[in-house]
């Protein structure tokens, strides 16, 4: 028994001299100078996750090789950033950091100073670039559906050097407030949402942002079985020529022509849809708040005049007119309580139409107003539009 713990105490003093031996073969304060042969990141934003050289970005994990590397004493980027490192994961031949960023504490994008600072004073420089990510951006704008004409504020990640905002394809002027927060103003004139999509140095992101235009749309019919009145069972009346239906030039789909040619037999002429229930809300009372829309074309036929008629559930027609005066499409925009009243566009004595009581609409050409013989008038997309 003694002569066991005897030989235990000797491979006890042999193991302790190794290890004295071998910790001071690897103490990099031997003399020996530190050297770097590469600086390099992982990129886990590649599929499979590629290494860079001498670059990588915020959070990567970067690996520096080289030799005399342990007792490392900090890692400062910039000359300003310090660096956290676990030194559990450093040995002679490797140190290993995550590239920190905090603008806050001075961090920047682009080629910086990369400072290796050991416990004996030795300092080791090579350059290191930080990347500058894609920015994210929320789905949770504020507020969720902005109205036109309002500020939307844009939340995120990664929100510097932008270059540029746009909304639904079109530049806006924006304000950043930070890294992770930018405003802008919906265009008072933007008629549905769009993308968000801003531009850095990193690329362009996109985000889908839904708006609140302030009105509500009531469509009767785009010719292409839209609408309240889906069919396309238009009548003409009167002196028409024809009514027919073509997609050859038009908006989107489908659309109606009516023509005239010269015919006064009646003394009018016109196309009309289906009656039926009112188009709008028994509670859609005031016309200052409710605009007729129609997209119109003369198919050639310039200076074509033609009335607007909406008619009421008490038989009342309300009248609008208009002259198309140049080529192509074109959209018209009138408020009801501008339409007179009897068939005259310039009757205003008896009143203003209620657009609650409104199911019928017609289109007619002002064969007796001087219009171009013959005449002609597309037309599409024929809706409401009332203002909250």
């Amino acid at each position: 028994m003694r002569k066991i713990i005897k030989n235990s105490r000797y491979i006890l003093g042999f193991l302790i001299v190794c290890l004295v031996l071998s910790s001071c073969s690897n103490d990099n304060d031997s003399g020996a100078a530190a050297m770097l042969e590469g600086v390099y990141s992982l990129d886990n934003t590649t599929s499979p996750p590629t290494e860079n050289k001498d670059k990588g970005f915020p959070g990567d994990l970067v690996k520096i090789e080289g030799s005399q590397l342990t007792n490392v004493k900090s890692v400062v980027l910039d000359n300003l950033v310090n660096v956290i490192f676990n030194p559990a994961m450093n040995s002679d031949k490797a140190l290993f950091f995550n590239v920190f960023f905090d603008d806050k504490k001075g961090s920047r994008f682009g080629v910086q100073e990369l400072k290796i600072t050991k416990s004996n004073g030795e300092v080791i420089v090579s350059s290191f670039e930080i990347l500058q990510p894609k920015v994210t951006i929320s789905e949770k704008f504020e507020p969720i559906i902005p109205k036109v004409g309002t500020t939307v504020t844009v939340n995120g990640s990664w929100f510097f050097n932008i270059s540029s905002v746009k909304f639904a394809g079109a530049a806006v002027t924006f304000t950043r407030i930070s890294s992770t927060s930018l405003t802008f103003v919906v265009p008072a004139n933007a008629t549905s949402g769009g993308d968000v999509e801003i531009t850095t140095p990193g690329g362009t992101v996109k985000r889908f942002l839904d708006i609140d235009q302030g009105f509500d749309v009531v469509k009767v019919a785009d010719f292409d079985g839209g609408g309240l009145r889906t069919s396309n069972n238009w009548v003409k009346y009167g002196d028409a020529a024809t009514l027919s239906y073509s997609s050859v030039g038009g908006t989107v789909g489908n659309y109606a022509e009516l023509t005239w040619t010269g015919s006064k037999v009646n003394g009018y002429n016109g196309s009309q849809s289906d009656g039926g229930s009112p188009f709008m809300a028994a509670t859609v009372t005031d016309p200052t708040k409710v605009s007729y829309l129609i997209d119109v074309n003369s198919g050639g036929a310039v200076g074509t005049k033609i009335t607007l008629l909406i008619v009421d559930t008490d038989g009342g027609n309300w009248a609008y007119s208009y002259t198309i005066a140049t080529t192509g499409w074109q959209t018209i925009e009138a408020k009801t309580s501008n339409f007179g009243a009897n068939y005259n566009s310039s009757n205003f004595t008896q009143g203003v139409v209620n657009p609650s009581k409104i199911n019928q609409v017609k289109m007619t050409i002002d064969q007796n107003g001087g219009t171009v013989t013959p005449s002609k008038v597309q037309f599409d997309n024929i809706k409401f539009k009332i203002l909250r």
